[in-house]
C-alpha cells in the first residue's frame, strides 16, 4: 500500500519529481486565444517539484506574489538530472500550439543551467530547451516552444535539471502561456499576482532524537484569524512531502490550511526511517499537538486526511484523540490482525489474476509462518514452515524464484509489525465525522471487499460515510485503465482527480468552516 514515495517515483530525470515536494510555489496558468484578441483564464494552480535534493520557503518581494522556493545543492554534484525541479503543464496542448513557460529565478552564485520543455519517462522528449545563465538578481526566465504533437495535459513539464548546480537556486512563480505571447502577455500573467496561499517551513520534535520536517499551507487571506488545518497522511514508503498537491490547493483556496511533513529519517526529517506503523502513528499525533500550540490554528478544527497506509494511521490517531475534528481515510485497508492481513494479500492476489483456492492455501501457509514467529517457536519449526510456505507459493502457479520472492517479501519484521494494526477497531471507536474513500481499480486495496469493511465498522457512527469511486486506482489518479502502479507517472499527481479533490474539499470544508 504505497502512495507516490522514492517508491519508484523519483522519475530520476525528472518530469513528475515525485520523490520530491510539491512547493507552495503558484503557478498561474493562463490560457491564451490569437494574440490580437488574448484572453485570460485561470486553468490551475500548481507548483515546482523538487526531487533530490532539500529546499526551504522564503518571502522576496523582489518577485511577484513574494514567495520563494530555496534550493540546496546536492552534497556532491551528480548527474545533472540527479536532482532538480519540475512543473507539469496542468492541460491539454494541441499539436502545433506554441506554449511559453515564464519563471523567476536567481542563484547565490553564477550558474548555467540547461532547461526544457520535455515528456516523460523513458524518452523525456523534449520540444523546447536552451541554457539560461543565472546570477545573484532575479530574473524573469522566458522558455518557448511549439508542440509537435498533440499533449495530453501532466504529460509534459517544464524541467530544470540542478545535479551539477554547486550553488543555491531560488524559484520563483511560473506562468503558462497558451498560443502567441509577446513581452506585454508575459507582463500582465504577473500583474498583481497574489498567491491563494503562504507555505511556512516547520519542524516538530518527536522524540529527543527526533524532529519531522515539514510545510505549513497557510490560506494567503487568513489575516489574523485562526484557521482549520488538516494534516495529511502519507502511505507506505520513504516519503517526503508533495503527496497531495491537487487537495492542498483546494483547501487553502477555502480558508482551511494543511500541514504535510516528510516521514522520520526521510528528506530533511531526523531519526531513522522504519515502517513501523506504530512510530508513524505517534508521529502523526505529535504533529497534531504541536499544531494545537500555535498561534495561527483553530484547535478545535483539525482534521487528518491519511492515504493508503495512512489511512490506517489516521483512525488510530483519531481514536486516541477524540478532539480530531473529523478523518478522511483515502484507500486505507480495514481489518484486525492476521485475520485482515490474509484477507488482504489474497484479495491482491487474486487481482493479480492467481486462482482463488490455491492462493487461499499459500497464505493460510504464511500466516501460520508468522503465526509461529509471534509465538517465538522453534528455528526448526520455523524453517519447515518457510519450506511450507515456499511449496504452497509453488503450487499456486509461482516459479520458485518467484515462491522465494514472495516469502521473502512476507516473512520481514515490517510484516509481523502489521499484524498489530486494529485499523477496523479504531474505526468503531469513532464518533466524529468519518469519511473513507476507496477506489474501484485499487489493485492494493480491493474495495469490493474493503468498503464493506468499511461500512460494518462505522455502522454504530451516523456521521460515518463510505464512498467507491468508479474508474480511479490506489493512486486516485483519472485515466487509471488497469489501476497498476506503472501507470501512475503518466496520470498527474497523486491524488488529483478532480472528483476526488471535490469530493474531499468539500467535504472538509461543510465539516471545518462551520
Amino acid at each position: 500500500m504505497t502512495t507516490r514515495s522514492a517508491r519508484a517515483r523519483t522519475i530520476s530525470r525528472g518530469i513528475r519529481g515525485r520523490l520530491g515536494k510539491v512547493a507552495a510555489i503558484a503557478i498561474l496558468a493562463l490560457a491564451h486565444g490569437p494574440a490580437e484578441a488574448q484572453t485570460r483564464t485561470l486553468l490551475g494552480t500548481h507548483g515546482w517539484a523538487v526531487y533530490g535534493t532539500d529546499y526551504s520557503h522564503a518571502r522576496d518581494r523582489a518577485v511577484p506574489g513574494d514567495s520563494v522556493l530555496l534550493v540546496a545543492p546536492r552534497a556532491a554534484p551528480g548527474e545533472p538530472w540527479s536532482s532538480g525541479a519540475t512543473v507539469a503543464i496542468p492541460s491539454e496542448i494541441a499539436a502545433g500550439e506554441p506554449v511559453t513557460m515564464v519563471f523567476w529565478a536567481r542563484a547565490a552564485r553564477t550558474t548555467r543551467l540547461d532547461i526544457a520543455l520535455q515528456g516523460p519517462a523513458p524518452t523525456y522528449a523534449r520540444f523546447a530547451s536552451t541554457t539560461i545563465s543565472l546570477g545573484t538578481r532575479w530574473q524573469r526566465v522566458i522558455l518557448r516552444g511549439t508542440a509537435p504533437a498533440r499533449f495530453a495535459a501532466n504529460s509534459q513539464a517544464l524541467s530544470v535539471p540542478l545535479g551539477q548546480a554547486r550553488t543555491q537556486v531560488a524559484l520563483g512563480p511560473v506562468a503558462l502561456l497558451r498560443g502567441a505571447a509577446d513581452d506585454k502577455a508575459i507582463a500582465r500573467a504577473f500583474a498583481g499576482f497574489h498567491p491563494p496561499e503562504v507555505a511556512t517551513d516547520v519542524r516538530i520534535a518527536v522524540e529527543p532524537s527526533v524532529t519531522l520536517a515539514g510545510t505549513l499551507h497557510l490560506p494567503a487571506t487568513h489575516g489574523r484569524a485562526r484557521v482549520p488545518l488538516v494534516v495529511l497522511i502519507q502511505g507506505h514508503g520513504p516519503n517526503r512531502r508533495g503527496g497531495f498537491p491537487e487537495i492542498v490547493r483546494r483547501l487553502t483556496a477555502h480558508g482551511i490550511a494543511a500541514l504535510e511533513y516528510d516521514k522520520r529519517g526521510i528528506g530533511q526529517s531526523t531519526g531513522i526511517y522504519r515502517e513501523d506503523v506504530e512510530r508513524l502513528t505517534a508521529d502523526a499525533a505529535a504533529a497534531v499537538a504541536a499544531m494545537r500550540r500555535r498561534r495561527d490554528i483553530d484547535p478545535r478544527r483539525i482534521a487528518l486526511v491519511g492515504h493508503s497506509q495512512g489511512g490506517v494511521i489516521a483512525p488510530a490517531v483519531a481514536a486516541a484523540d477524540p478532539r480530531i475534528a473529523g478523518i478522511v481515510m483515502l484507500a486505507g485497508s480495514v481489518g484486525d490482525g492476521l485475520p485482515y492481513l490474509r484477507r488482504a494479500i489474497l484479495n491482491q492476489m487474486i487481482v493479480a489474476g492467481r486462482p482463488a483456492a490455491p492462493s487461499a492455501t499459500a497464505i493460510d501457509a504464511a500466516i501460520t509462518l508468522l503465526q509461529a514467529r509471534i509465538d517465538g517457536k522453534d528455528a526448526e519449526t520455523i524453517a519447515r514452515l518457510r519450506t511450507t510456505v515456499v511449496d504452497r507459493f509453488e503450487a499456486a502457479g509461482f516459479r520458485r524464484p518467484e515462491a522465494e520472492a514472495a516469502l521473502a517479501m512476507i516473512d520481514t519484521e515490517e510484516t509481523r509489525r502489521a499484524t498489530r494494526l486494529r485499523s477496523a477497531s479504531d474505526l468503531r471507536a469513532l464518533r466524529m465525522p468519518v469519511l473513507a474513500v476507496f477506489a474501484s481499480k485499487d489493485p492494493l486495496v480491493v474495495a469490493a471487499d474493503e468498503a464493506p469493511e468499511a461500512r460494518k465498522a462505522l455502522a454504530q457512527n451516523p456521521r460515518g460515510t463510505v464512498v467507491v469511486l468508479e474508474g480511479l486506482s490506489h493512486w486516485f489518479q483519472e485515466g487509471a485503465v488497469t489501476g497498476n502502479q506503472e501507470e501512475v507517472a503518466t496520470l498527474g499527481p497523486n491524488a488529483g482527480s478532480p472528483r476526488l479533490v471535490a469530493l474531499v474539499g468539500d467535504w472538509l470544508e461543510a465539516l471545518l468552516n462551520r
